[in-house]
């Protein structure tokens, strides 16, 4: 998600844990903060849309290259060294020719390497998942898969490890309901040991929602999709896509294997956190579908134009013109008045103009692929560098925001609803503050679900009657306010962008928006591990057996300069509390210290078990250490002081709000998933 240089704590929180999940992974950036005009008529959401979209229609009119030259040129350097990027790529598309391919920066800062747009190899991170789909829908083209049929079928390991059937389908439209994977899916260095079945089979996740219900990004099941289209096409994944995408539409800098050939390898570009800080080995994708694409701004030049040419370029057509269309027409609704995914392609208005797209994010790379069919236009950004406050993901979104705003009709902005009275839009919104929210993109059997309680999702009501949500932010970097025009329907003040929620028995249970409401949303957090109480709670505990500790301590000193002796009877007791006492503090600042070492670009590459064995292994004896004190409680002498066995109660309760948060937050989870 965006960052600013002045982060709120929560945010600190949310950035630091959810390091590993890459968003790559979740590439959708607040930032790019555009949503869909209001549907006519939309339908129930349990109606399939018909697999159809309508032709682009006869050219209306072309773009200037030198006009769009001189606007890139004027944009993405100043926005490069504001963000301090190394290197970027930008190329535009128009009525199957190209209207632009420009490289700025570095490829390589060192040698001063130019990004070249015809051949520097850039990482487009998830945009890889587009040509999965388009191999999945070649394979159903040839009657091999059924987008309906349970994917088991196609499988040598069951998918899900707990839950109902899963089809493709699902898979595409990212509603399989599968918790987050992304153990072992990127690491760094083209040699690193890890290995397709090390990310897909180690570990199967938990279905967390029901099939077709929920939109929840999945790296995971992309992985599985590709896997699938691997046993039914008996070729690898990166030998599949060379021989039927690649080649045909001759994308000669382009590649999924991760160890790249000879011929390419001096092509790739160096990744950076910063672009006058060093680089970093390359990314590996263990499994390349969900993304581990290299290609160069030419190549994907080249695969927007087959695209949007129904499939077809250059005499090679690497799918029919009505699966083409199959794969861009909106599946069924969850939400109906937000965007929906299609086939593989996320659904949502630019301007006003109906856009099909897709983000993706690397360690160091940050891209998107835009297209409006409509328009016969497509724009293809990458960088190869995060920059200073993820400035790769703000120059992506104001390139493209930018673009059109620059080159397309500006259509007027259409009120979703009439709107309500005042005393409901504060009722309404007061039921979303009121409440603790996480993403449905989440993994819930793993430790990661400490970031629901640490950085939750919160909705906040404004004076005027407005309300902004964490994390949802505009280009200029402020939270996107929005107003509520028809019951529990949010439209962006001065914008298209909705938000919308789905209430049961009168109770919010379900919100998203923007154009990620296609790939997430969000679901309240159980009131038993709410934030709102269990927080503070662990704070106050932690306080109160850090007191304890320090008493104990001080008490050591006291004695001994008083050279008084300690009672003999309930030594032992006393012993066992101590221990206890430093067992639950020591395991606190165990995975503190586990979740900070996680955090850089070069630990997601570490398959080394042992750290998390060790904090797991403490989060369990915390838990005995929990009953250990409680006994202490139970068992303390009468001989010992009031205040001292009062206190024993006290210790008692903060270790059992300590063993309750390890148990319900996943650190004593046995597992080795991320």
């Amino acid at each position: 998600m965006n960052t600013t240089s002045h982060r709120p704590r929560a945010t600190q929180w949310r950035t630091l844990i959810s390091g590993m999940l890459l968003a790559s992974t979740a590439a959708f950036s607040p930032l790019h903060a555009q949503a869909p005009t209001p549907a006519a008529a939309p339908g129930p959401a349990t109606t399939e849309s018909p697999d159809t979209i309508t032709p682009a229609s006869a050219p209306t009119g072309t773009l200037d290259a030198a006009r769009v030259d001189t606007f890139l040129d004027g944009l993405v350097p100043y926005l490069m060294a504001q963000g301090d990027l190394a290197g970027a790529v930008v190329t535009v598309v128009e009525n199957g020719r190209v209207v632009t391919e420009r490289g700025f920066g570095f490829s390589d800062v060192e040698k001063r390497t130019p990004v070249d747009p015809k051949t520097t190899l850039f990482r487009p991170g998830s945009i890889s998942k587009l040509f999965v789909w388009t191999s999945v829908m070649q394979l159903v083209e040839q009657g091999k898969l059924d987008l309906d049929a349970d994917i088991n079928t196609y499988l040598d390991i069951k998918v899900p490890a707990k839950g109902e059937p899963i089809t493709l389908r699902q898979i595409m439209t990212h509603t399989s309901g599968l918790e987050e994977r992304m153990r072992y899916l990127i690491v760094l260095g083209p040699d690193h040991p890890a290995n397709r079945d090390n990310y897909l089979k180690d570990w199967v996740p938990n279905q967390i929602s029901a099939p077709g219900t929920t939109p929840a990004y999945s790296n995971y099941a992309t992985g599985i999709a590709s896997y699938i289209v691997e046993r039914v096409s008996g070729q690898r994944f990166e030998d599949y896509a060379r021989q039927h995408i690649l080649q045909p539409l001759d994308m000669q800098y382009a590649s999924f294997e991760q160890k790249l050939p000879a011929e390419l390898l001096p092509h790739a570009a160096k990744g950076y956190l910063l672009g006058s800080g060093k680089s970093y080995p390359a990314e590996k994708n263990t499994a390349p579908g969900v993304g581990g694409l290299y290609a160069s701004g030419s190549a994907m030049s080249r695969f927007m134009m087959a695209t949007l040419n129904h499939g077809e370029l250059d005499g090679q057509r690497i799918m029919r013109a009505e699966t083409n269309a199959q794969m861009l027409t909106p599946q069924a609704a969850i939400l109906p008045h937000l965007p929906r995914m299609t086939l593989g392609w996320m659904a949502s208005d630019t301007g006003g103009y109906d856009t099909r797209s897709h983000g993706g994010t690397m360690l160091f790379f940050y891209s998107w692929l835009w297209m409006i069919p409509e328009r016969n236009i497509g724009v293809f950004v990458s960088t190869n560098s995060v920059g200073r406050d993820a400035a790769g993901s703000a120059l992506r979104a104001q390139v493209w925001e930018r673009f059109v705003e620059n080159f397309l009709p500006t259509l007027p902005i259409e009120r979703a609803g009439p709107g309500v009275d005042a005393a409901t839009a504060r009722e309404h919104a007061a039921a979303l503050a009121g409440m603790n929210w996480q993403s449905t993109r989440r993994s819930d059997s793993s430790y990661l679900r400490m970031l629901s309680l640490f950085a939750p999702t919160r909705v906040h009501l404004q004076e005027d009657g407005t309300i902004t949500v964490d994390g949802q932010k505009g280009l200029n970097g402020q939270l996107l306010r929005w107003r509520e025009v028809s019951p529990w329907l949010w439209q962006q003040e001065n914008g298209r962008g909705l938000l919308e929620v789905k209430v049961k028995d009168g109770r919010p249970v379900y919100f998203s928006g923007g154009p990620f409401a296609s790939v997430f949303g969000f679901e309240p957090i159980p009131g038993w591990r709410s934030p709102a109480w269990l927080r503070p709670a662990l704070f106050v505990a932690l306080g109160l057996l850090t007191l304890s500790a320090v008493l104990r301590i001080g008490g050591v000193f006291v004695r001994r300069y008083y050279r008084a002796i300690a009672p003999v009877e309930g030594r032992g007791l006393r012993w066992l509390q101590t221990l206890a006492l430093t067992t639950q503090l020591g395991t606190v600042i165990a995975w503190a210290l586990y979740v900070k070492s996680i955090a850089g670009p070069g630990a997601i590459s570490s398959y080394t078990n042992g750290p998390l064995i060790l904090v797991q292994a403490l989060s369990w004896l915390s838990v005995v250490a929990a009953i250990a004190l409680v006994w202490v409680a139970v068992r303390a002498p009468a001989s010992w002081p009031r205040v001292r066995r009062y206190g024993a109660w006290v210790v008692a309760l903060a270790g059992l709000v300590v063993a309750f948060v390890a148990i319900t937050q996943r650190l004593i989870s046995t597992g080795l998933q991320l």
